[in-house]
């Protein structure tokens, strides 16, 4: 008796633990809410729009469209973006449906497009290769341009831009010249009723272009310039200077992002040549005969080519202070 009840016993629960181990695997094959679903291509869909996955590389790629918009925006500002990008592809949706996408100016805006993106990819794929710049590179670039590192200065200047007319802008830089001090000149120009601003500056001398670096070095405190300007002139008085050299250390990060630049842009501008150089072109209809007189017309750069990470002058400091 008491053999048949452990029997039974046993029974009931090895009954229970299939029971159990059944829900497991039950639970275990159900959707799971915490993991997020993905497309065919291995990217996070971030919604659905009637069916279609809105996926977050194309939220990431809308996200880089934004001006002004941090790369580590939040949530609630990618939340944003998506919402746009959501109304986006509603829209979309009604174009196909219209058969707006079988649209011959649609196709080639769309294939336009595809061009492009390909080509700038292959670009930019290119300009990856170039080789980092070499030391003695930086070491000649630092040389080569004492006013902007050795000899560099932070200049404390005075500056009047003046609305002239063509006519009196030769008298007006005669008179910036003999005046000894910016009031005396700003009471001249009251006296003329001539409008202009006055402003004071400091300036390091990278963030200074190289016409007006170069009359600055030889000039005494005190004295003045003359520079065109967008509706005038532009009196600079120099009020002071001071050393304020940058050593190669300090220089040589915005030296290599500079060079690094460069040296990218050689890498497209030659692989431009070879592949134009290697394909079979045929100018065909009107642009045959301009073809023909012109000796063909050179391979245009795309639009996103990588230039030069920063200008010559902006080379010299990435801490400058700002104009004040």
């Amino acid at each position: 008796m008491m053999r048949s009840e452990m029997m039974s016993s046993r029974a009931r629960l090895g009954a229970v633990a299939l029971a159990a181990m059944a829900v497991t695997l039950l639970a275990g094959c159900g959707p799971k809410k915490d993991v997020p679903s993905v497309d065919a291509n291995g990217s996070e869909v971030v919604a659905k729009v009637n069916g279609d996955d809105v996926t977050a590389s194309q939220l990431a790629i809308a996200l880089q469209k934004q001006r002004g918009m941090r790369p580590d925006a939040g949530d609630a500002a990618s939340k944003v973006v998506l919402d746009q990008l959501i109304d986006e592809q509603i829209v979309a949706q009604k174009a196909v449906a219209a058969k707006l996408d079988k649209d011959p100016k649609v196709v080639a805006q769309i294939e336009a497009a595809r061009r492009d993106i390909l080509a700038r990819r292959f670009i930019e794929s290119a300009a990856e290769t170039a080789s980092k710049p070499a030391d003695d590179a930086v070491q000649k670039f630092y040389d080569a341009r004492p006013a902007l590192f050795a000899q560099r200065k932070m200049f404390t200047l005075q500056r009047v831009d003046i609305q002239a007319p063509e006519a009196r802008r030769s008298e007006i830089g005669a008179r910036v010249a003999a005046f000894k001090t910016p009031a005396e000149l700003t009471d001249w120009l009251k006296s003329q009723k001539l409008v202009f601003t006055a402003k004071p500056e400091q300036d390091a001398s990278e963030q200074l272009p190289p016409v007006v670096l170069e009359k600055l070095a030889t000039m005494q405190d005190g004295q003045s310039m003359v520079v065109p300007s967008q509706f005038g002139l532009s009196a600079i008085t120099l009020v002071s200077s001071a050393a304020a050299p940058k050593a190669l250390a300090d220089a040589r990060p915005a030296i290599e992002q500079f060079l690094a630049g460069q040296g990218r842009r050689e890498v497209i501008m030659n692989l431009q040549k070879t592949i134009r150089d290697g394909a079979k072109v045929e100018y065909e209809g009107r642009f045959a005969a301009l073809a023909a007189a012109n000796g063909g017309v050179a391979m245009p750069v795309p639009a996103s080519t990588p230039a030069p990470a920063v200008p010559a002058a902006a080379a010299a400091s990435q801490t400058t202070p700002a104009k004040k």
